[in-house]
C-alpha cells in the first residue's frame, strides 16, 4: 500500500528487474545521429551517469557493468529498491556503481550540490506517476545536475494514447483500496471491468491496461497491477505540457529514442504526413503523432545546450554489430506499418556483420545496397532486430580484458539472482557487454546459457576457425541435482541447441562469452 513518505505509490512489492535497450548510451548516441543533434561522446569517454528513480537498480548496474571505466549513480526514495540495488552491486563487484536513498522532494539547491554533473541521466517510468512535488524534484534535479550538452531520457504515458487508462484506473483504483485479502480485491476490480465490457459500456475503451487486467493480454503479476493502478497520482500527459516543463531546466527536445518513430515515412501515412507537414512547430508536430500512432508511452530525448550535427554524416559514421545469427526474413514493426528491407540489400549486410562490426557507410557501400539512405539503413537493421549499436569495437580500448571480465561476473550474478532453471522467454533482461557500453537483451534462459559459457570456458570447443558448445557438459552445469522428466529434458536440449546456434556467434564476438 501507499504510505505517507511514498507521496501516493504503492510500495508492497519492489519493482522488477528489466532491460530496456533504449536506455544505453549507444541507442541513445544513434536516436541523437538521426535527430542531426551532436553527442560527442565517445569510447574514451568517462561518462557520469543517473539513473534517477532506478527502482532496483538493475538498468543502472548492466549500465555500470558494460561500462566500467564510467561512474554511475542510481537514485531512489523506496529504501527497500536500495537495498536490493546495492546488493546485486556489491556481490557484482561494480566499484563504479553507486545507489543512494533520496526523495527528490527533500533535495534542495545544497543537497544537488554535492552530487556530480551528469552526462546523462534516465527519468524512466517516472513521470506519470508522481505527484506535482516529485516532479518538480525531477525538474531541479535536471537544472542543476545536467551538463551542458548533456542527454535526458524522459519516459512518461502520453495523450492521447493513455486516455482509455485514466476511467479504469480510477474504476480498479477504488477496488483495491477496499478492505480485504489482495486477490480478492484483484478479483473485484476484475470483475468490475468485465461486467462493464459485457454491458458495452461507452466510455470503457479498448486499450493494454484493459487487456491485462481482464487477462486478455496474458495473465500478469499482481505486483504489475498495483504498480500500475494503485499509484494516487497516475496521470498521463500531452507532449507539449512535458517539453514546457523540461524547458524550464533548458532542456531542449531532440527526437525519440524509438528510432523509427524519427522517420516520419515510418510512423505516419501518407494522408498523416501531410497533415504533420502543416503543423507550425514541434509541439503540434508531435501532438499529431500522438494522434495517429498506437501507442501510450512515449521515450523522449532532450539535450542541454542541442547543437546541430549533419545528420547523414553522423549516422553513416554509427557502428553496428550483428545481433542474431537466426537465419530468414526480418521485418521491422514500424508504427506505419511493418517495413522489410529487400533481400538483394538486407541479406548482404547481415552477412557482413557476421563477419565483423561494420559502420551504417560500409553496409551501405556493399554491392548493391548503395539505394537506402543512411538512416533507413541504421533503422531496419536495428529495429528488425538485425543488428545492435556498437559503443566500441570489441577487443579494442584501454582495459578490454578487464572489462570483459566485470561484465561476466555481473551477468554470471545475474543469472543466479533472476534466471535460475528458466527456460523459454520470461523477464527482458540482459548481458552485460563493454562492446555495447550496456547490455544485449536477453530473456532468462539465454542468461544462464551465457553465463555459464562465460564461466566455464572448458564447454567450448574449438573446431578451426569455428566455436561449439560441449552440450552435455553445458547441460551438466546447468540441470538442477534433481534428473528432470525426459519431456523436460528433451525440451531443455532443444531449446539450448537451437539458442546456441542463434546467439552463440553473436555472444562471442561482443565478448559476452
Amino acid at each position: 500500500m501507499a504510505t505517507e513518505w511514498s507521496h501516493g505509490y504503492p510500495v508492497d512489492e519492489v519493482y522488477p528487474p528489466a532491460w530496456h535497450p533504449f536506455q544505453s548510451p549507444a541507442h541513445i548516441r544513434a536516436a541523437c545521429a538521426i535527430a542531426g543533434v551532436a553527442w560527442e561522446v565517445g569510447a574514451e569517454t568517462p561518462l557520469s551517469i543517473c539513473d534517477l528513480g532506478c527502482g532496483t537498480g538493475y538498468t543502472a548496474s548492466v549500465i555500470a557493468a558494460g561500462g566500467p571505466a564510467w561512474s554511475v549513480l542510481g537514485l531512489d526514495y523506496n529504501p527497500a529498491h536500495i537495498a536490493e540495488a546495492r546488493s546485486l552491486a556489491t556481490a557484482a563487484g561494480l566499484p563504479n556503481m553507486r545507489f543512494e536513498e533520496a526523495d527528490l522532494t527533500e533535495l534542495d539547491e545544497a543537497a544537488l550540490d554535492r552530487l556530480p554533473m551528469f552526462d546523462m541521466v534516465m527519468v524512466h517510468g517516472v513521470w506519470s506517476w508522481v505527484d506535482d512535488r516529485v516532479r518538480a524534484g525531477v525538474l531541479r534535479f535536471l537544472r542543476s545536475r545536467v551538463k551542458p550538452g548533456g542527454v535526458v531520457v524522459m519516459t512518461y504515458n502520453c495523450l492521447p494514447g493513455a486516455a482509455a487508462g485514466i476511467g479504469l484506473a480510477r474504476l480498479v483504483r477504488g477496488a483495491l483500496l477496499d478492505n480485504g485479502a489482495l486477490e480478492a480485491r484483484i478479483a473485484t476490480a476484475r470483475e468490475r471491468a468485465k461486467a462493464l465490457q459485457k454491458a458495452e459500456a461507452r466510455h470503457l475503451l479498448p486499450s493494454g491496461w484493459l487487456g491485462v487486467l481482464t487477462g486478455e493480454a496474458g495473465n500478469a503479476r499482481e505486483g504489475y497491477l498495483l504498480h500500475e493502478f494503485m499509484t494516487a497520482h497516475w496521470r498521463p500527459a500531452f507532449f507539449a505540457d512535458v517539453a514546457a516543463a523540461m524547458g524550464e531546466a533548458k532542456l531542449e527536445y531532440v527526437g525519440s529514442a524509438t528510432l523509427d518513430e524519427n522517420v516520419p515515412a515510418m510512423t505516419l501515412s501518407p494522408e498523416q504526413r501531410e497533415i504533420w507537414d502543416a503543423q507550425p512547430d514541434v509541439a503540434n508536430r508531435e501532438l499529431v503523432k500522438d494522434f495517429c500512432v498506437i501507442r501510450a508511452f512515449r521515450r523522449d530525448i532532450y539535450v542541454r545546450g542541442a547543437r546541430g550535427a549533419w545528420r547523414d554524416a553522423a549516422v553513416d559514421a554509427l557502428v553496428l554489430a550483428s545481433a542474431s545469427a537466426q537465419p530468414g526474413p526480418r521485418k521491422l514493426a514500424a508504427q506505419g506499418g511493418t517495413a522489410e528491407l529487400p533481400p538483394h540489400i538486407l541479406d548482404p549486410m547481415r552477412a557482413a556483420l557476421a563477419q565483423r562490426p561494420h559502420s551504417v557507410a560500409e553496409l551501405r557501400a556493399l554491392p548493391g545496397c548503395g539505394t537506402t539512405t543512411p538512416t533507413e539503413t541504421l533503422v531496419m537493421l536495428v529495429g528488425s532486430g538485425c543488428a545492435v549499436p556498437l559503443w566500441q569495437l570489441p577487443g579494442t580500448g584501454l582495459g578490454w580484458d578487464e572489462a570483459v571480465a566485470t561484465a561476466r561476473r555481473f551477468n554470471a550474478v545475474s543469472a543466479a539472482r533472476y534466471a535460475p532453471h528458466a527456460m523459454g522467454g520470461g523477464a527482458r533482461l540482459a548481458l552485460a557487454t563493454p562492446a555495447l557500453g550496456g547490455g544485449l537483451l536477453a530473456e532468462k534462459f539465454e542468461l544462464g546459457i551465457a553465463a555459464l559459457i562465460g564461466a566455464h570456458p572448458e564447454v567450448l570447443e574449438i573446431r578451426g576457425e569455428d566455436v561449439g558448445v560441449d552440450l552435455p557438459a553445458l547441460l551438466r552445469l546447468l540441470l538442477p541435482p534433481e534428473t528432470p522428466p525426459k519431456d523436460v529434458l528433451d525440451n531443455l536440449i532443444a531449446e539450448a541447441v537451437k539458442l546456441i546456434e542463434n546467439r552463440l556467434p553473436v555472444w562471442r564476438a561482443l565478448g559476452i562469452a
